[in-house]
């Protein structure tokens, strides 16, 4: 057989992003296989629960595919989470990651964007015209285990 040559990659290709920000699919595969772990059960077990095939839970576990919502909400069921679960735990490990790049950039908070001048408000009685709907309440410190404080509000009608 002939010598593998392993060609450098350029910076800004495809495959190279910048550190410290993860993808969604690594971080959820993160998320996947330590409940796994924790449970001690087996990717095969796992898998058959689920109803995929263990060659493609291991690529989800390795962030090497992105699983639909479906097969997403499976695996979750599977290992007796809920879909709100993992997404809670993902968020929350994407949340500490920014809060430390933030940290160490020096920032205090994250910056918040306001909506752009010309997004147009919905007129009064539209579906979703939300004046005088009632009061809303901000909840802090909603994550994932391990996982930063996140801001959720709710509006109550």
């Amino acid at each position: 057989m002939g010598k593998v040559v392993e060609f450098p990659q350029l910076p800004g290709s495809p495959l190279v992003r910048p550190a410290g920000k993860p993808l969604w699919r690594h971080v959820v595969g993160e998320v996947l296989r330590g409940e796994r772990l924790e449970q001690q059960r087996i990717l095969t077990e796992v898998a058959a629960t689920a109803g995929v095939s263990p060659q493609y839970l291991s690529e989800i576990e390795r962030g090497r595919k992105e699983p639909s919502s479906e097969v997403l909400g499976s695996v979750a069921q599977a290992l007796g989470l809920g879909l709100v679960d993992v997404v809670a735990r993902v968020a929350g490990r994407l949340g500490a990651v920014r809060d430390d790049r933030l940290r160490h950039d020096g920032e205090a908070e994250p910056q918040r964007r306001a909506a752009p001048a010309d997004v147009a408000t919905p007129a009064q009685g539209h579906p979703l015209d939300l004046s005088g709907a009632g009061e809303a309440q901000q909840f802090s410190g909603v994550a994932g285990p391990g996982g930063s404080g996140a801001e959720v509000f709710l509006l109550a009608a």
